[in-house]
């Protein structure tokens, strides 16, 4: 159960987001790759989300315990990641937060995807813009006036002296005299792309990162982080300060680089570092551009008696492109790293490795980094090289051991492994919170007489019709009925 405060939510600005993330999870009821949800609901406080237990954990929980993943390991749960991510790609979204943490191990031992809470499909009820232009749209109409808290109010008295103001992210274009607010909504629908800042920096993309228009690439760009961290044991181009990860992203052609320091680095195909440099492109040139092409098209403007090639722009009103399409991953899945992986049957083959659980409630991979996983030495058909490790063949360590350099799998008590590593340095905490976390980002939120009131009507109303309980099968019925009746 994810639970959620209302409050909190508010406060941040993103009723969008959280409306967006319960409308995706009932859009994908029947899909194989997405974390399925059984029910929402709320309460005057909180959201609640109720999904399926996924029992083995997340997936960085597993390179936590494993350290480094053999390359047919990592190609194997790689395959599954593309084809969560392609799921969501098909249903019209796109994730915008692709991280290991993000895809949960099943029961069975297979991924899917989870925390669509980024998620974003272009559509108006999902952007938080259009209701906060709605907000000071009648504000304005009404005559009332908004001072917000002290420092709102010491702005805007350096404004009447002259300082300069700055321009609303969330600025969006009112209506024309005479437009109808449906056909406002439809065209501005259509003109806008996902432009905000989002994600995790060691995953985010460099379009994300310049502030520039993206799609549906910007997953990809993840994908081959994800298989880099796979292979080498950490993110390619993390730094122990944020804003300095987000400069070696933007200056990837010349940060990115493969260590070969250990045995285990030159093992590594160069089928894999070759797609992981072909995923690592500005979105232009990377891997499952084919798709975007409409995207990308140039154009031909005339500037005086010069003829100037131009990109196309999304704000144009004859702009055609789509946010995201739902085969893009075709040049990826058809890339020779994945010859061997069939993959129309790959969520009937047996996964490299299985939750050892005691029951279907086990709460062993949640927190607890000192379980492992079960190494399966059956070889799932269509993929003949999986030679996946197993525990007995490596020697016992100690508490904070490196591992041997000459061991494909490496696993240390209380998960260290990845912290030993002297290459590439350990990951950072992620998600810090600003200093000022506690105040609203709206200004009528901050305002000390309204605030309060404007809150609890939000409360109150922003979250109508999110509950939701998923439909009982015939034979979920059945079963049901049986067990009330013989009872």
């Amino acid at each position: 159960m994810k639970v959620i405060r209302k409050s909190h939510m508010i406060r941040m600005c993103q009723e969008a987001h959280i409306r967006a993330e319960r409308d995706f999870l009932v859009a994908s009821e029947k899909s194989q790759w997405i974390v399925p949800l059984v029910a929402s609901f709320q309460d005057a406080h909180n959201l609640y989300l109720v999904m399926d237990y996924m029992v083995g954990g997340d997936f960085f929980g597993l390179l936590v315990r494993k350290g480094i993943l053999p390359e047919n390991v990592a190609k194997w749960y790689v395959a599954e990641m593309i084809l969560c991510v392609e799921e969501a790609h098909r249903l019209g979204w796109i994730h915008r937060d692709v991280k290991p943490e993000n895809f949960l191990i099943t029961e069975s031992g297979h991924l899917k995807l989870a925390d669509f809470g980024l998620a974003f499909d272009d559509h108006w009820a999902h952007n938080q813009a259009y209701f906060s232009n709605h907000r000071y749209s009648l504000l304005d109409k009404l005559g009332l006036k908004v001072d917000g808290d002290f420092k709102d109010q010491t702005e805007h008295i350096g404004a009447l002296c002259g300082a300069p103001s700055v321009p609303s992210a969330n600025a969006v274009e009112p209506p024309l005299e005479g437009e109808r607010i449906l056909d406002w909504r439809n065209h501005i629908q259509r003109r806008r792309f996902a432009r905000s800042i989002v994600g995790t920096s060691q995953y985010m993309a460099p379009e994300i990162i310049r502030g520039e228009p993206y799609d549906g690439r910007c997953d990809w760009w993840s994908i081959g982080i994800v298989l880099y961290e796979c292979l080498y044991g950490g993110t390619p181009f993390y730094c122990d300060n944020r804003e300095d990860t987000k400069q070696c992203v933007l200056n990837h052609r010349f940060t990115l680089a493969f260590p070969t320091d250990r045995n285990t680095d030159k093992l590594i195909s160069m089928s894999a570092i070759d797609l992981i440099e072909r995923l690592l492109q500005d979105k232009e040139n990377r891997l499952s551009s084919r798709a975007y092409q409409e995207n990308d098209r140039l154009h031909f403007t005339t500037v005086g008696h010069r003829i100037v090639v131009q990109q196309m722009d999304p704000s144009n009103p004859n702009y055609k492109g789509r946010h995201v399409y739902p085969d893009d991953a075709r040049d990826i899945k058809a890339h020779p790293f994945f010859k061997d992986i069939s993959w129309n049957e790959l969520l009937h083959q047996t996964p490299p490795y299985l939750p050892r659980v005691k029951n279907p409630h086990d709460t062993k991979y949640f927190g607890n980094a000192d379980e492992e996983l079960a190494d399966q030495n059956v070889i799932p058909s269509g993929s003949s090289t999986m030679v996946p490790n197993t525990d007995e063949a490596r020697p016992p360590q100690q508490d904070g051991a490196i591992p041997d350099e000459n061991m494909n799998v490496s696993v240390t008590a209380k998960g260290s492994a990845r912290e030993n590593q002297a290459c590439p340095p350990p990951l950072p905490p992620r998600n810090r919170m600003p200093e000022d976390k506690n105040r609203p980002r709206d200004k009528i939120l901050r305002d000390m007489i309204v605030g309060r009131t404007a809150l609890d009507l939000r409360k109150k109303g922003a979250f109508i019709g999110y509950t939701y309980r998923r439909p009982i099968g015939t034979r979920q019925a059945a079963e049901i009925i049986d067990r009330h009746v013989f009872s």
